[in-house]
């Protein structure tokens, strides 16, 4: 800020104006959405755009632009609400799916207890190998790097990030369902049949589908994976 007011000046100054605005913005957010997550903390979200709107006003605000100061607070402190909500939003979402999971997979294993999911790797790598090629490659991505996979898998499928996001929520309700396919399921997922029909005599031959590297992205390691994701889903066991 071109001026000679230090950090401490400034936060005594405005400070208080910053967390009056990040109330009324997160109140407009809760309005414009119709609701907000119950497991995101709002506090945080409001401390969080604050800091951050007192830090970029504090860097960047020029006084010989002819803005008031507090219409330029005003407007970082909605971005920074509104930015700071959809992560808080998705990080949250997470969670839930990861929670969810564990209680689908405890509920189908041999281990109800949860405290030997290291067990689980080769049933999750069966499952991750049932997964479409681009679903791996979204789960993939997401048990490398939580941080970045949605970048990723967008730009690796040539899909929105949007859909990466949902997408990845839909993988995690389907793992459980396909550990959980009776031999039958599995022999019918992992076997194509060849059906000629003479006359009325229908004969069928059936041959194993050997497993295949993912078309989309070859250096895909499905026993990595299924480690991966089993360390994720024993975190906060103990």
């Amino acid at each position: 800020m071109t001026t000679d007011i230090t950090w401490e000046e400034f936060c005594e100054l405005y400070y208080e104006t910053a967390k009056k605005y990040a109330s009324v913005h997160l109140q407009k957010q809760k309005d414009k959405l119709g609701k907000l997550d119950k497991r995101v903390d709002q506090q945080y979200v409001k401390d969080a755009a604050v800091l951050a709107a007192l830090e970029k006003t504090y860097a960047h605000f020029d006084m010989s632009r002819g803005t008031k100061i507090t219409t330029y607070l005003s407007t970082i402190v909605h971005n920074e609400i509104v930015d700071v909500l959809t992560k808080e939003s998705k990080a949250a979402a997470m969670k839930s799916d990861i929670e969810d999971m564990k209680t689908a997979v405890r509920a189908i294993s041999d281990d109800p207890s949860g405290d030997s999911l290291d067990k689980l790797v080769p049933k999750l790598e069966e499952a991750i190998a049932r997964l479409s090629p681009s679903d791996q490659v979204i789960l993939g991505y997401y048990l490398e790097d939580k941080s970045s996979y949605i970048a990723k898998s967008s730009e690796t499928l040539n899909i929105s990030e949007a859909y990466v996001s949902v997408r990845r929520n839909r993988i995690m309700k389907l793992l459980p369902k396909l550990m959980g396919m009776t031999r039958d399921d599995y022999l019918l997922q992992n076997y194509k049949a060849d059906i000629q029909f003479m006359g009325k005599n229908i004969v069928t031959h059936t041959s194993f589908r050997e497993p295949v590297p993912n078309p989309i992205l070859p250096s895909l390691d499905l026993e990595k994976m299924a480690v991966r994701l089993a360390g994720l889903l024993a975190e906060d066991q103990e």
